[in-house]
Order: C-alpha cells, then sequence, then structure tokens
C-alpha cells in the first residue's frame, strides 16, 4: 500500500474512474452504521490502493490514453 503514495498526483486515474461515486459508496456505509472515516478508512481507501497499485505495476503511456478516454467517457455517460 505505500508504494502507491509514491505516485504523483495526477487528474485522473482507475481510482477515481471506479470510485466516481465515491460519496454515494460512504453514504450507504454510514446507514450501516460506520462513521464516515471508518467507512472510508476500512472499505474504500484499501480498495483504491489496490487499483493504484495496479496502475503501478501495469504503468504505461498507452494505458494513460486509455484511462483518459475512460475518464472523458465517465463523464459525459
Amino acid at each position: 500500500m505505500m508504494a502507491t503514495l509514491l505516485l504523483p498526483a495526477g487528474i485522473t486515474s482507475p481510482a477515481s474512474i471506479n470510485y466516481k461515486d465515491e460519496d454515494t459508496i460512504i453514504s450507504q456505509m454510514t446507514e450501516k452504521g460506520l462513521s464516515v472515516d471508518q467507512a472510508y478508512v476500512e472499505h474504500v481507501l484499501p480498495e483504491k490502493m489496490r487499483y493504484n497499485f495496479a496502475y503501478l505495476r501495469e504503468f504505461s503511456f498507452l494505458g494513460d490514453i486509455k484511462i483518459m478516454f475512460q475518464t472523458v467517457f465517465e463523464v459525459l455517460k
């Protein structure tokens, strides 16, 4: 998980695409009794780190182009 902290901040990522509705996910978890912090740290963050770690392992220029197109698609959807 710490390796993903080496990624420079960017405009988009697989994690941001897959968790574009992060607030809804956290809201559903808080309805089940979790605090916002607990929902984020225990459920959302580990999944986002998995996406970031996979991105780190498979990094490529073409992969970045694909992520940009996926981002545009998700925004326009």
